[in-house]
């Protein structure tokens, strides 16, 4: 027999590891997926980190989100709302909200193991 379809409304949301500024609630997750969603209050950026062996996928529903990555974090990603992103595996960065207006995403992470490891930032080459 398969398994019944599942519904979640926002306020059964579980709280998830977050970062200041950050707030992270999961909807889902097991068996390799994590599927959830972040609020971003206005002017913040989270701590380096990387997902590990998961890849991060998301899209904003509101406001605009900010990742930086690359060698010294000197490579820079604008998200706005209605646009999709994606982190790909142990890839070192940092994301966060630079408007002054907070902002919404819903985020998936397919992978296994950890789902945040927090760095010092990316090696400069």
């Amino acid at each position: 027999m398969s398994e019944p379809v599942r519904k979640l409304t926002d306020n059964q949301l579980r709280e998830a590891q977050g970062t200041p500024g950050l707030t992270r609630r999961t909807a889902f997750e097991g068996d390799g997926h994590w599927f959830g969603h972040v609020e971003a209050a206005p002017v913040t950026m989270s701590g380096w980190h990387h997902h590990g062996d998961n890849v991060t996928m998301g899209y904003v529903l509101k406001g605009s989100i900010t990742l930086e990555f690359g060698p010294g974090g000197s490579q820079k990603v604008e998200v706005a709302e209605g646009e999709y992103f994606e982190v790909p595996k142990n890839t070192v960065h940092r994301e966060g909200n630079t408007s002054p207006e907070s902002g919404e995403v819903v985020i998936s992470r397919v992978g296994e193991g950890q789902l945040v490891f927090p760095v010092d930032g990316p090696e400069a080459t």
